[in-house]
C-alpha cells in the first residue's frame, strides 16, 4: 500500500482492492516528525534501511515510518518488516515487491539480511 500526500490530503493506493482513498489531514492533529536518510536507521541487525532514500518518523507513532525506496522511488508506510518484504519481494506483508530490484540484487539483499538475522539470534542466545 503506497501513500502520497497532496496538500493536506494523504492518498493511499490499495493494490489488493485496486482503488485509492484520501483522508483530510488536520495539521493541528499531526505530531512532529523528522526526516533522515535510511543510513541513519541502519544497523548490523537491520541493514536494508540503507536502501531507503528518505525516512520520516512521526513522534509517538510507534515503529511505523514513511520511507522512499532508492530503487523504485515508491513511498510507503510501515516498519522494517515491510522494507524487507519490499526489497526481498516477499508476499503477505501488505506491500508490493520492488519492480526495480533484479533477482540477483534481491538474492544479495537476502544474504545480507540472513547475516543480520544470525547476528540478532546470536545476541539473543548469548544473553543468559
Amino acid at each position: 500500500m503506497a501513500n502520497r500526500t497532496k496538500g493536506k490530503e494523504v492518498v493511499s493506493d490499495s493494490p489488493a482492492i485496486g482503488s485509492s482513498c484520501s483522508v483530510e489531514v488536520d495539521e493541528s492533529d499531526v505530531s512532529k516528525s523528522c526526516t533522515q536518510t535510511g543510513e541513519a536507521f541502519a544497523s548490523e541487525e537491520q541493514p536494508l534501511w540503507k536502501e531507503m532514500k528518505a525516512v520520516t518518523k512521526d513522534v509517538g507513532s510507534g515503529g511505523n515510518v514513511h520511507f522512499v525506496c532508492k530503487h523504485c522511488q515508491g513511498t510507503f508506510v510501515g516498519s522494517y518488516t515491510r522494507i524487507k518484504a519490499h526489497l526481498l519481494k516477499l508476499s503477505g506483508h501488505g506491500i508490493r515487491g520492488c519492480k526495480k530490484v533484479s533477482t540477483e540484487k534481491a538474492r544479495e539483499f537476502k544474504r545480507l539480511q540472513h547475516r543480520a538475522d544470525e547476528i540478532h539470534n546470536k545476541k539473543k542466545t548469548s544473553i543468559i
